[in-house]
């Protein structure tokens, strides 16, 4: 029936282009259960976008599809469980009018599950709602999922739908038996480049032969591969068994544009406007290295940085570690007060993992630093190995809604001369996401961090100061320095730094959905390790979202909750957690 449905839907659609088309209301009567934005999503009806505010938001059908409107919502209630729906159409005043009279729907009696396989959080068929089709059709598609993560690839699996029409009742009866595991066979790399080692496409998967077979780790490499950016198609090829063990092909084509410039103007809450231009070498001279050269223009801060990536440079048995060196020239004024010019050179060994980002490498800086007057104050040039480790158990990295996250960061200033600046720097992070079935989001992130300096003074700006849509949504960007009182803030940063953010997001109507939060921060002047006082600052504060592809696009307005003129609004693609 489904089938049936699309291609009725298809052929709808074709018919309509043939000629010029003529768009008329439709309007729907009698339906209490499905939605009027379901059944107009069924035909494609259009409307004005909501910006286009001056206009009627009336639904329009193309006039053709009249003749076959009953028989399409008549489908369509079958798929929603409504066997027994009655459906008429008429054009009244130059407008469709769809009467539906729903009736009783098919309601599901007993769901009976006889498996070797804890299938509990794979049915979402519930007993005693009506049944639809697409609910039956996602268990199922559920089930294979599970089935296929833990490596069972050769189950005998039986998924069936009985449906009493008198009684209007249905029962869902599953048997499973999962048999023998599967694992990975032999990995080949079915095509032969000059100019790409296969050893660097190996060392992005995230599986090796003989592991238990795992669709998430075919995915994981997919898109460990296409992070590279050097492939115009890919394909790892599982289809085939053989003896329960599934080879992997790999077939894919070098990319064939490989310099990619953009240049656009923006705004974002710390930058306000600006300008930027991004030139990029993709697949550079082959094996995946990756060129760089970045630009940023605002009233307040100024960057150019050039980057040059190069894959797999050395391996330790399966632990490939990659190299990239940044190097630039930044100016920032405005945000302290004080402005700052650095140059900087940084090397970085990295190593990323499906779960595990791990990097060591070394910068170099000479920050001079500027008073109000634009006259140079302080001069210094560091020296400092750095390490960081992230351990990402999220469900997603552009908008998680399950999982925990951690983080830590540490450099240490070399002290390579009578008046060089040596420091011990950290920050760790952990975050935790919870979506139980209410879709409803509880998020979490505790941030720590702590200096403690041996030698001579140390730059401003390497202390902590807080703000901003990642700590303190009250706050502009690092806006908040050393905190004196709940209401009040020096303009130094601090050697000692903990923050607590705290989030419920939840679904307004389809895309949208909303925010509240707190926001708590500690800064303080203290040296040593976690030396903190009892100043903190409290925000508390709502905000909007609407799901993009690409994450969230927020805007949060926090205020300061012992100061309600201490206020500010912060803009954002991307999530926080």
């Amino acid at each position: 029936m489904r089938y049936i449905l699309i291609l009725l839907l298809l052929t709808l659609s074709l018919s309509s282009n043939n000629s010029k088309a003529t768009f008329i209301p439709i309007i729907f009567k009698g339906n209490n259960i499905v939605s009027t934005s379901d059944l107009e999503a069924v035909v494609g009806a259009k409307k004005e976008p909501i910006f286009i505010f001056w206009k009627e938001k009336v639904a329009k059908i193309n006039l053709k599809m009249y003749p076959r409107l009953k028989e399409t919502f008549t489908l369509f209630y079958k798929n929603e469980g409504f066997y027994d729906a009655n459906i008429s159409t008429y054009k009244d005043n130059n407008t469709i009018v769809v009467n539906i009279e729903e009736n009783r729907p098919i309601l599901i009696k007993d769901i009976i599950v006889n498996s070797d396989l804890d299938l509990s959080d794979s049915i979402t068929l519930n007993i005693g709602e009506r049944f639809r089709a697409k609910d039956f059709k996602e268990t199922k598609r559920n089930i294979h999922k599970v089935l296929l993560t833990q490596g069972y690839c050769s189950p005998e699996l039986s998924t069936k739908a009985y449906l009493d029409l008198e009684k209007y009742i249905a029962y869902i009866k599953i048997d499973l038996e999962k048999k023998k595991l599967c694992h990975f066979g032999k990995i080949t790399i079915k095509t032969k480049s000059p100019t790409m080692n296969d050893d660097i496409v190996l060392s992005r998967l995230h599986f090796e032969e003989g592991d238990v077979f795992n669709i998430e780790k075919i995915k994981e490499s997919y898109e460990a591969l296409y992070s590279l950016e050097s492939f115009d198609q890919l394909t790892l090829d599982y289809s085939r068994k053989l003896y329960n063990k599934k080879p992997v092909d790999i077939i894919y084509k070098e990319i064939s544009k490989k310099i990619h410039t953009r240049m656009g103007l923006g705004y974002a809450t710390d930058l306000k406007f600006q300008g930027r231009f991004y030139w990029e070498y993709r697949n550079y001279h082959g094996n995946g290295k990756k060129l760089v050269f970045d630009t940023l223009l605002s009233k307040d801060r100024k960057r150019v940085e050039s980057r040059f990536f190069v894959p797999y440079i050395y391996s330790i048995k399966d632990y490939h570690l990659d190299f990239l060196n940044s190097i630039g020239y930044s100016q920032e004024r405005d945000i302290h007060n004080f402005d700052e010019h650095v140059a900087f050179d940084k090397l970085y060994l990295i190593h990323a993992g499906s779960e595990w980002y791990n990097s060591i490498g070394l910068g170099v800086e000479q920050r001079d630093i500027f008073n109000a007057s634009q006259i140079l104050d302080k001069h210094f040039f560091l020296i400092y190995p750095f390490i960081k480790f992230i351990y990402d158990k999220r469900d997603s990295k552009l908008n998680p809604k399950n999982g925990f996250y951690f983080s830590h960061n540490m450099e240490y200033g070399l002290q390579y001369s009578s008046d060089s600046t040596s420091y011990l720097k950290y920050e760790d992070e952990l975050r935790f996401i919870y979506t139980p079935l209410s879709d409803i989001t509880f998020s979490s992130v505790g941030r720590l961090g702590a200096i403690q300096l041996y030698k001579n003074s140390m730059p401003e700006s390497k202390k902590f100061f807080a703000g901003g849509a990642f700590t303190n949504r009250a706050y502009g960007y690092d806006r908040l320095g050393v905190v004196e009182s709940p209401t009040k803030d020096s303009d130094f940063g601090g050697f000692t730094f903990a923050n607590l953010s705290l989030e419920v997001n939840f679904p307004i109507y389809k895309n949208f959905r909303g925010a509240i939060f707190n926001d708590n921060t500690m800064i303080s002047e203290s040296q040593g390790i976690w030396e903190f006082s009892n100043r903190v600052i409290s925000s508390a504060g709502m905000g909007f979202r609407y799901e993009t592809p690409l994450g969230p696009f927020k805007i949060d307005l926090g205020v300061n909750v012992h100061d309600k003129s201490q206020r500010a609004i912060h803009f954002q693609v991307g999530q926080s957690f």
